[in-house]
């Protein structure tokens, strides 16, 4: 037996933790403040910055895509469409997914009639495998697209796009303008409309599988897009068609360069039609053409603008119809011998007659009296140019609309000072100059074109535009003067626009006509070869006693060496010929006592 001083203590524990019970509860613990971590993360995760982590996986997974909302459609005054999208297929392909890439060339090539060229690039892309994705095709008619769909072809995409037509084919190209092939607005009224046209996008979301493939059936729209407005033109469908068929006939007739029409109410200021037609210079053909040269091309107008001259010297009380001048064929002012169109000894002329024969000499008298300081009288010429709207963008404000040409009266020098009260030296728009002469004809009234009856939303309100402003410019006394010396531009024997009433017989017709020499790029008005180039116009409207329709007609470039060269020619003749339609479209009612010139 052992000695007691030798019995051996119990061993405590090396960390101080006691007991194995102890130990044991300490372990628990421990475990326990764990897993309680890892709740509380989890619940983190789940609250806090769960959504975050839930798209960073889901991007693994799916992808997300625009979806294009339906672009508005552009009507005319009736109802008629003018320019609609309808549905088409785009066809692209991945060439890191395409395993037979000389077949799908060569299914493509007979699908969309591709050259032999654009096969030969196609296959060089699919073959090089370096991009994920290369169109093939877009715009795909409907079933084609179905046919290529139907092939479930490796790597070949066949998605849904609209394309942007016009089903008149050309009628108002002009006016309506473009898209590009995205469905964007490039020119004309789809590019001043653009916004309201496009809508409101909205999003696709679809699954895929490894290296990026579609799973077919998981496709689910997100955000549904918001189709965007019609947009209500004051454009008559038929009377445009019309304008332009009577231009393209006229100016082929004549192998003009190219040719405008304006159609306006005479009250309201709406545009029924405005039309614009280009020669080539390759093969002559006379096309309708995209750009629309009646707003963005300005020319000087010549013997047109005598009636604003006029009408200024009636409205300052300078002159009556029936004040004379001394009126010689020519006459000096500064360095330039300036002249009548014809050949005529020194006659005593009225300001009737003067506009009625287009006296250039005579209308410079007419401006001169305006005031008996001759700056002063220049500068009141210059407020009527100017308050009838030229020198100025009209509200139309289309994409790419000239202000024309008006110098301020102070800036004007040598003959140039003259010139303007007969239209040289200064310049209009198609457009500038009808609304400028249908100030006479709406009683003195400026009233500014419009091309926009209104908008129309997805919900089907209608919102209308604005109604064009106006302002008054003439008195109407003076007005209705104007009007009756412009009907004698048409019916007297010795004016120059009686080709605009050949054929009418039912209504009157007043107007007047404009031979302007067109200025070019060496300077001068003559061409290389030395000849004078001439722009030739006609301005008119009808019923006379009860003006409701104004029409211009501008033919650019008539042939210079015989009689078509002039307005009351080249411009006047398509007026006569479109007038009847205008009439019959519209259901234009003349006065009782309206009737076509006596002698016609």
């Amino acid at each position: 037996m052992l000695a007691k001083s030798h019995i051996i203590p119990p061993r405590r524990d090396m960390l101080g933790l006691g007991t194995s019970s102890v130990r044991l509860k300490m372990v628990l613990v421990l475990l326990l403040v764990v897993f309680g971590t890892v709740l509380f993360k989890v619940a983190k995760i789940q609250s806090a910055g769960g959504e975050a982590l839930r798209s960073a996986g889901a991007a693994q997974w799916s992808r997300t895509t625009p979806l294009a909302a339906d672009r508005g459609t552009i009507f005319d005054r009736n109802g008629e469409e003018l320019a609609l999208s309808v549905p088409a297929y785009s066809i692209s392909v991945n060439p890191k997914l395409v395993t037979d890439s000389a077949g799908t060339a060569r299914l493509m090539q007979s699908f969309l009639g591709l050259t032999d060229g654009e096969t030969r690039d196609l296959y060089d892309d699919l073959l090089a495998k370096d991009r994920g994705f290369v169109y093939v095709r877009r715009q795909v008619p409907l079933e084609v697209g179905e046919q290529i769909a139907h092939l479930h072809l490796v790597g070949v995409n066949v998605d849904e796009e609209d394309h942007r037509i016009l089903p008149g084919g050309t009628v108002g190209l002009s006016v309506i303008g473009r898209t590009d092939i995205d469905g964007i607005g490039i020119a004309g009224l789809e590019k001043q409309y653009d916004e309201p046209l496009t809508g409101t996008p909205g999003e696709m979301s679809k699954e895929v599988a490894p290296k990026n493939r579609s799973i077919p059936g998981t496709e689910r729209t997100t955000v549904v897009p918001a189709p965007g407005d019609d947009v209500v033109l004051t454009i008559d469908r038929s009377i445009q068609f019309a304008a332009e068929n009577a231009l393209v006939a006229r100016v082929t007739e004549l192998g003009a360069k190219s040719g405008t029409i304006i159609v306006m109410d005479t009250r309201s200021g709406d545009v029924y039609a405005m039309a614009s037609v280009v020669s080539d210079e390759k093969d002559g053909v006379v096309e309708v053409t995209s750009a629309n040269l009646a707003a963005v091309n300005a020319y000087e107008p010549g013997s047109v603008a005598k009636v604003i001259t006029i009408a200024a010297g009636l409205n300052q009380g300078s002159v009556t119809a029936n004040s004379t001048f001394v009126v010689p064929w020519r006459r000096q002012y500064a360095d330039d011998l300036l002249k009548d169109s014809h050949e005529h000894p020194d006659d005593e002329m009225s300001v009737e007659r003067i506009l009625i024969e287009s006296s250039n000499i005579g209308t410079i008298d007419v401006q001169q009296s305006l005031d008996e300081n001759w700056d002063n009288a220049r500068q009141i010429h210059w407020e009527y140019m100017h308050n009838f709207g030229l020198g100025e963008k009209t509200a139309l404000d289309f994409p790419g609309e000239s202000t024309g040409i008006l110098k301020h009266w102070s800036d004007l020098w040598g003959s140039e000072r003259v010139t303007v009260a007969y239209g040289q030296g200064l310049a209009s728009t198609s457009i500038q100059l009808a609304a400028a002469v249908n100030t006479i004809a709406n009683d003195g009234t400026y009233v500014a074109p419009r091309l926009v009856l209104g908008t129309v939303g997805p919900d089907g309100e209608i919102i209308p535009a604005a109604a064009a402003e106006t302002r008054e410019v003439l008195r109407p006394d003076v007005a209705e003067e104007v009007q009756r010396l412009m009907r004698a531009v048409v019916c007297d024997p010795h004016g120059t626009g009686k080709r605009a009433q050949y054929g009418i017989k039912n209504f009157s017709v007043a107007g007047k006509t404009g031979t302007g020499l067109k200025a070019q790029p060496n300077g001068t008005y003559f061409n290389e070869d030395g000849d004078p180039v001439y722009y030739a116009s006609f301005v008119g409207f009808f019923p006379a006693e009860d003006p409701q329709i104004t029409v211009l007609v501008s033919i650019d470039e008539p042939p210079a060496g015989d009689i078509n060269r002039f307005g009351g020619t080249a411009a006047a003749p398509v007026f006569a010929d479109l007038a009847p339609t205008i009439v019959q479209e519209l259901g234009v009612q003349p006065p009782p006592d309206s009737a076509s010139c006596p002698a016609v």
